[in-house]
C-alpha cells in the first residue's frame, strides 16, 4: 500500500508523545513492506538519517502567517496535487483537518486523521472550559473567551502570545469542522476519544479505536525493590490539565504519615516555577528532583528504577504513552480515573478519584499490598499494545477507507 503520512515533527525526532507515536506507526508500516512517504512538519537536523526504508519530504513552513499550525495548513494545501499519488493520506496532526479535507475533495487518495487529543474541536486541546470543567459544546464566542481568559500564568509564554496562538487554532477548528464529513476515516486513540468526537458531530461510524504502539525500548526488567524510601515518578508536561499541582500535596501527606517517599518530576511546562516554589514552601526540597525535559532514550531506565508512576491528570486523558512506558518496565501506575485510563492500565495499577486523599490512599494500598504482583501484571498488560497486535489494525483501517473512497461514498 502506498501511504503519504503527515508527521507532527519528523521520524526519530524528540518531542511530545505524538512524535514518538507517529514514528512507531511509520516504521512498523515500512517494516511490513508498505511504501511510506513521510511529510515532516519540522526540519530534521543537519546530518540526520533515518534507519528505515522511508521517503521523507520536509514541508515548507517558513514565512507568513507566523503561526506554526497555520503555516502547516498552507504548506499542505500547496502540495495537494502531490497527494493524488497515494492510496491513503494519513495525518497525525489534528489541526491539519482543513487541509486534509481539501486532499479528500481534490484527489483520489483515501484520507485518515488521527485524533490523539481534542485539538480538532478545542483550540486549547484540553476540552476544559475556563480550566474548570469538561466542555461539551464549542462555538466561536465561547471558545474565544475561554482561550483568552485562560492564557495567563504560564512560565514559557506570555498571555498575549498564548491568546494569539489559541485564536489561530480556533480558526483551524472552525475550518476543520466544516470539512469533517469529507474524511474517510478517523483514528481515535481510545474509546473515550471516539465517543467525545461523536458527541461533537464527527461521523461515528468512521471513528476507529486503535491504541498506541508500545515502544519496545521500554520492554525491560523492573529494577526497584519496593522498599522505603518509595520512589515516585511523574513524566509529562507541567501544565494545569495534567494536575501536576497535586503532586506535592500528595507527597507531603505521604511523608507525614510515617513512611518516606521521594518524587522525581520529568518534564517542563508553564507550572515549573510554581512547583519548585511549592516544594520549598513545604520543606520538600530534599525529597523532590526536577530533571526538566529528558530524551526518550533516557526514560526506560528511569521508569524501571522507580516504585510507582503517578499520574494526577484533570483532563479526560486521551491515551498518554507514559502509561505504556510505565507498564512495560513493570512500574505500577496510580492515576486519576479520567478518560480511558482505567481500561489502559488494567491490573497494572490503580485509579483514584483524582483527589489528594484518593492518591494518598491508593499509593499506600499499593505498597501495603503486593507491589511485586502488580508489577508483574503491568508487564502482562502491555502485550495487547505490541506492534504485532496493533499495526494490523491500521492496515484494516486503511483497507476500509480505500473501500469507501473507491465506492464514491464521500
Amino acid at each position: 500500500m502506498k501511504v503519504g503520512f503527515v508527521h507532527p515533527t519528523y521520524p526519530q525526532g524528540e518531542g511530545t508523545g505524538a512524535t514518538h507515536s507517529a514514528s512507531r506507526i511509520v516504521f512498523e508500516l515500512a517494516d511490513r513492506g508498505h511504501d511510506v512517504t513521510v511529510y515532516c512538519w519540522a526540519d530534521p537536523p543537519d546530518g540526520w538519517t533515518v534507519d528505515a526504508d522511508l521517503s521523507v519530504r520536509p514541508l515548507d513552513t517558513d514565512g507568513a502567517p507566523y503561526h506554526s499550525a497555520l503555516q502547516l495548513d498552507r504548506a499542505l494545501r500547496e502540495r495537494v496535487p502531490e497527494f493524488d499519488a497515494y492510496d491513503v493520506v494519513h495525518s497525525y496532526v489534528m489541526n491539519s483537518l482543513p487541509a486534509l479535507g481539501e486532499v479528500a475533495a481534490e484527489t483520489s487518495a483515501a484520507t485518515v486523521l488521527t485524533l490523539n487529543a481534542y485539538g480538532a474541536v478545542c483550540p486549547k486541546n484540553d476540552l476544559r472550559y475556563m480550566d474548570r470543567e469538561p466542555c461539551e459544546r464549542n462555538g466561536l464566542a465561547k471558545c474565544a473567551a475561554c482561550s483568552v481568559a485562560t492564557s495567563g500564568g504560564h512560565d514559557e509564554h506570555g498571555p498575549l502570545y498564548r491568546s494569539a496562538s489559541r485564536l489561530g487554532y480556533l480558526k483551524l477548528v472552525r475550518d476543520g469542522e466544516r470539512v469533517a464529513d469529507r474524511i474517510d476515516g478517523y483514528h481515535a486513540l481510545s474509546p473515550h476519544i471516539r465517543e467525545t468526537y461523536a458527541d461533537f458531530g464527527f461521523p461515528r461510524e468512521r471513528l476507529s479505536v486503535i491504541p498506541n504502539v508500545l515502544d519496545e525500548r521500554f520492554d525491560r526488567p523492573h529494577e526497584s525493590d519496593f522498599e522505603p524510601p518509595y520512589e515516585l515518578l511523574y513524566v509529562g508536561s507541567l501544565d494545569e490539565h495534567k494536575g501536576v499541582d497535586r503532586l506535592l500535596p500528595v507527597l507531603d501527606r505521604l511523608n507525614r504519615s510515617g513512611e518516606s517517599h521521594r518524587l522525581t518530576v520529568v518534564g517542563d511546562g508553564g507550572l515549573r516555577t510554581d512547583l519548585a516554589e511549592a516544594a520549598a514552601e513545604r520543606g520538600l526540597d530534599e525529597a523532590v528532583t526536577f530533571t526538566g525535559w529528558l530524551e526518550n532514550d533516557d526514560l526506560p531506565e528511569l521508569y524501571a528504577a522507580h516504585d510507582c508512576f503517578v499520574y494526577p491528570g484533570r483532563w479526560d486523558e486521551p491515551f498518554g504513552r507514559v502509561f505504556l512506558e510505565a507498564l512495560a518496565t513493570g512500574t505500577p501506575v496510580v492515576a486519576s480515573d479520567v478518560g480511558s485510563v482505567a481500561e489502559i492500565v488494567g491490573e497494572g495499577g490503580r485509579t483514584t478519584d483524582g483527589s489528594v486523599d484518593g492518591f494518598v490512599t491508593a499509593i499506600r494500598e499499593l505498597f501495603d499490598g503486593d507491589p511485586e504482583g502488580v508489577s508483574a501484571a503491568a508487564t502482562r498488560t502491555v502485550d495487547r499494545y505490541r506492534a504485532d497486535a496493533v499495526v494490523p489494525q491500521f492496515v484494516d483501517l486503511y483497507e476500509r477507507v480505500l473501500e469507501r473512497a473507491g465506492a464514491g461514498d464521500r
